[in-house]
């Protein structure tokens, strides 16, 4: 019954690709095998870059299972000292109960990091709602076994118990890889393979252990490079995970911007459009704001057509775009300028705008028989004026503008 036990302890590692507590005790006493110090130095090596590889994307891209993955590394890296013969003080000396612990506590904290890695690191959409659930919080539950391979004597339900979570967490991990290749999950892949060399090694362990009657005494020999086959190859899946992130959200930016793009733009003439210019007046306040409408526009479009009103509308948007101010085409035939130039210099410009829009239409649309001429409502604005307010004064002086006789700027210095 026990031979069995450590059996399904053993498999549950070939995903968590941790370190065998037979295989622990028989490295810890000294007794089975030789420590290779240059293999484990490099070894730890490895290690140590992989955390700061993580480390160093993570300040780029803020991703979570770049954390789960360095908690896992440094996992690995621990086991590997407490493994080794190296003394470690009068507290952690080789073959100490204490060390012990630890080696277990590494082993089973192994485990329990790789549920919420894989969680993270799988793209999303790949695994379903069940599968993103149990590789959360419920390997975690591991850990409440833990004091059972630390029991002389542990009850038989407790021990069953822990191998049945370390079975589950198995399957869980297992199906969530398969099911994600399944779906086109270049992670996935990347993962599956990381893996591959670990289960290979380990899965001769457990022919060992159920089979044979001594333990594979080549195992660590075996999993040092293994780890380190996994290292490298995880890392080269969170590269390109990472660049398939960087690119996903560039191209989310930019279309998210064009998107801004479109809303904040009047198709016609390419100029802003009223919510754009709504905003920039609240970002920077103008010292004043203009409304400009085109004379006897419905006329135009009776006589020549929507097209040619079309075009007469584009070339006054030219116009009013080729001054200083920031001109907008807020509906129809009718245009706003917010002015941020000095305020003794307002009027002046406006009226040469104004003017500009009867000369631009004229040589961009000769086909007219008669010259079009543009009414404007201008005011002076404080700077505490909300945006509404102003238009509203405005649109005031651009009505007084065409009950005057049009083809004029009414202008008053304050709103």
């Amino acid at each position: 019954m026990a031979r069995w036990a450590r059996a399904l302890r053993v498999s549950a590692v070939l995903f968590c690709t941790a370190v065998p507590v037979r295989a622990q005790s028989a490295l810890a006493d000294g007794t089975d095998m030789n420590w290779d110090g240059v293999l484990t130095g490099l070894f730890l090596g490895l290690l140590l870059f992989s955390v700061a590889y993580n480390a160093a994307f993570f300040a780029l891209l803020r991703e979570r299972f770049l954390i789960w993955q360095s908690a896992r590394t440094l996992a690995y890296f621990l086991l590997t000292i407490l493994l080794s013969p190296l003394a470690m003080g009068a507290f952690l000396p080789p073959d100490s109960f204490d060390r012990q612990i630890w080696i277990n506590i590494l082993f089973d904290l192994g485990i329990v990091l790789s549920g919420p890695f894989l969680r993270a690191y799988l793209e999303p959409g790949m695994i379903g709602r069940r599968h993103y659930q149990l590789l959360g919080w419920p390997p975690a539950l591991i850990l409440l076994t833990t004091p059972a391979v630390l029991m002389s004597d542990p009850p038989m339900l407790y021990f069953a118990m822990r191998n049945l979570l370390f079975t589950a967490m198995l399957v869980t991990a297992v199906g969530a890889v398969v099911v994600a290749i399944r779906r086109g999950s270049r992670t996935a892949r990347y993962q599956a393979m990381a893996w591959s060399g670990i289960t290979g090694v380990l899965a001769v362990s457990l022919f060992h252990d159920i089979f044979m009657p001594e333990p594979f005494r080549l195992l660590l020999f075996l999993l040092l490079p293994a780890l380190g086959l996994e290292v490298i190859l995880t890392a080269f899946g969170i590269l390109d995970r990472l660049v398939r992130l960087r690119r996903d959200r560039q191209e989310a930016q930019a279309q998210a911007e064009a998107m801004r793009v479109i809303a904040h733009t009047d198709p016609l003439t390419g100029l802003p459009n009223r919510r754009a210019i709504e905003e920039s007046y609240g970002k920077e306040p103008p010292v004043a704001i203009a409304i400009v409408d085109l004379d006897h526009f419905k006329a135009i479009n009776d006589r020549h057509g929507h097209d040619v009103g079309d075009r007469v509308i584009f070339a006054a948007g030219v116009a009013l775009g080729s001054g200083s101010a920031m001109a907008a085409r807020i509906g129809g035939e009718e245009f706003a300028l917010l002015f941020r130039c000095e305020a003794s210099a307002v009027a002046g410009e406006a009226e040469r705008l104004r003017q500009r829009v009867g000369s631009y239409i004229a040589q961009m649309v000769p086909s007219l028989k008669r010259p079009v001429t543009a009414s404007m409502g201008l005011v002076h604005i404080a700077r505490d004026t909300s945006f509404g307010a102003a238009m509203k004064s405005a649109d005031i002086n651009l009505y007084a503008a065409k009950e005057s006789g049009r083809d004029r700027v009414v202008f008053i210095a304050a709103a």
